[in-house]
């Protein structure tokens, strides 16, 4: 049977499951005795995984006496929800029914001999048990799972709570979500079971994500493509959760904070349409995760980019090194401050609150928003790339530091922008363009890190060999500054010879 199914899940600890079955929420809303059922997982691909490469779990399932099989696609994993297609149907064999895999119409089940080339390559053993909850409106299935998941001789623990829509509103996903979080600690996840199997069948850690482009169409209104953009944001920001909490990749951090930032930049370009008084909130809790999120990222720009490149031009000199130790000091009390938040239920009430809004928000009640988008899109870029281009002028090398930050931070705007908006037009059209807005933001971005440095060293280092080694630092880049003016220029001039891809 095809079937689309739409899920939030929750991943907790043993304690967590146990507070959310006891959970008033659960009580008040049951409808009849829970189920409890064994359910022993054997998940099957290719030798070269190229089911995993295309999107497909396929999974042979022992629940009692019965044998499902499963196929189901990625499908999105926006604002916290999974939506997939999903085919199920009891089957007789040990292995995969190839008449079955063919039945489903994908391009990658079509293959004569797949069936024979399909080979285990983990399996789940979970504790399940299935709570039908029901309201006004609304009824949803939660499965408490506990177990594991296992990969040759490698395991991994496994509690999750999987929230299933059966009927009503996405909304009421993330209102139980929210409810259960109040009393429980947990975090919002989308990684699939598949997704950690494989992970643990390969022996990989997660790893940090970039954004995707947004599936953008010229046909749809306003607000379908608000809802595309920011679903696209809060899946880069929460695909990197896991990969913060689970790996402590700083990269995630970094990934992250472009994640909240290209949301803001979302919620500027669309800010007069979207009439809500919720949205001062939302603003306010994406300011808090900014606050957490940035000083870490600030650390790791400033090793790498700063300190880093002249230790390795002075590694025998031990002030130098001092120096260095002191600010890694710095830098790890403040990522450990970002790891601190992103595990605490706050955040993940904030992914709850900001999915629920995206799409169930009163802003979507605008009679403007049903206008197609491209008028609007031509409209913000053409205005955006207007402000930077006056106040960059015809060259940079005739603007002040703050002035050249200026058209940075514009620079940026029109980069997120111009980004979200390429897909009407072809990511073949606007690329060059693109390309180049990001080559001045490189540039612009390491005359702006030079411009901080200087004092942020002057202020922590007053005296002694480490004042000295902090003097070599800024003036080391100092003398930098210079040829990265020449080429940020080189970079503004050959941007404004190019003609707008939206034009």
């Amino acid at each position: 049977m095809d079937a689309k199914e739409l899920e939030l899940k929750l991943v907790t600890d043993a304690a967590g499951l146990e507070r959310i079955r006891r959970h008033p929420l659960v009580r008040e809303h049951r409808q009849e005795r829970p189920t409890t059922a064994r359910l022993d997982s054997t998940y099957y691909d290719t030798a070269d995984r190229s089911l995993a490469a295309a999107g497909i779990t396929v999974r042979l399932r022992r629940a009692g006496a019965r044998r499902l099989q499963t196929v189901k696609t990625a499908g999105t994993r926006a604002a916290g929800l999974f939506r997939r297609r999903e085919w199920e149907a009891p089957v007789a064999t040990n292995g995969p029914d190839p008449t079955l895999l063919r039945a489903t119409g994908l391009d990658a089940l079509a293959a004569p001999d797949l069936s024979e080339r399909l080979v285990p390559v983990f399996t789940t053993r979970i504790r399940r048990t299935a709570y039908r909850l029901a309201g006004e409106g609304w009824e949803v299935e939660l499965a408490l799972d506990h177990g594991e998941v296992v990969a040759g001789d490698r395991s991994a623990p496994l509690f999750e709570a999987e929230l299933e829509l059966l009927a009503g509103q996405p909304a009421e996903l993330y209102r139980i979500a929210d409810r259960l979080l109040e009393a429980v600690p947990a975090r919002l996840s989308t990684r699939s079971k598949s997704d950690r199997g494989f992970a643990l069948a390969a022996g990989t850690i997660p790893a940090p994500v970039k954004s995707r482009p947004v599936p953008l169409a010229a046909d749809q209104t306003l607000a379908e493509s608000f809802r595309a953009i920011a679903r696209n944001c809060l899946e880069h920001l929460l695909a990197n959760e896991a990969s913060l909490s689970e790996a402590h990749d700083p990269e995630a951090v970094h990934q992250m904070r472009v994640a909240l930032r290209r949301l803001r930049s979302a919620l500027k370009v669309f800010r007069p349409l979207l009439v809500d008084p919720a949205l001062a909130e939302v603003v306010a809790e994406l300011r808090w995760l900014l606050a957490h999120l940035g000083p870490a990222r600030d650390g790791d720009v400033f090793l790498a980019e700063i300190i880093d490149p002249v230790m390795e031009r002075h590694p025998e000199l031990a002030s130098l090194a001092e120096t260095r130790a002191a600010w890694k000091q710095v830098r790890d009390r403040d990522f450990a401050a970002a790891l601190e938040a992103v595990a605490e239920n706050r955040f993940t009430r904030l992914l709850l609150a900001l999915g629920a809004w995206v799409e169930t928000g009163a802003w979507s009640g605008n009679p403007a928003l049903a206008e197609p988008v491209g008028p609007f899109a031509v409209k913000v870029l053409a205005k955006s790339h207007r402000k930077m281009l006056k106040a960059g002028g015809k060259t940079l090398a005739a603007l002040t530091p703050e002035q050249r930050h200026q058209v940075r931070i514009l620079g940026k705007q029109l980069r997120y922008a111009g980004e979200f908006f390429a897909p009407l037009y072809g990511a073949k059209a606007a690329r060059p363009f693109l390309s180049a807005l990001a080559e001045l933001q490189d540039q612009l971005g390491e005359l702006n890190d030079i411009a901080v440095a200087g004092p942020k060293l002057a202020a922590s280092h007053h005296q002694g060999p480490l004042a000295w080694a902090a003097g070599l630092v800024a003036g080391w880049h100092e003398a930098r500054r210079p040829d990265l003016l020449k080429g940020a220029d080189r970079a503004w001039k050959r941007l404004r010879k190019l003609d707008p891809f939206w034009s």
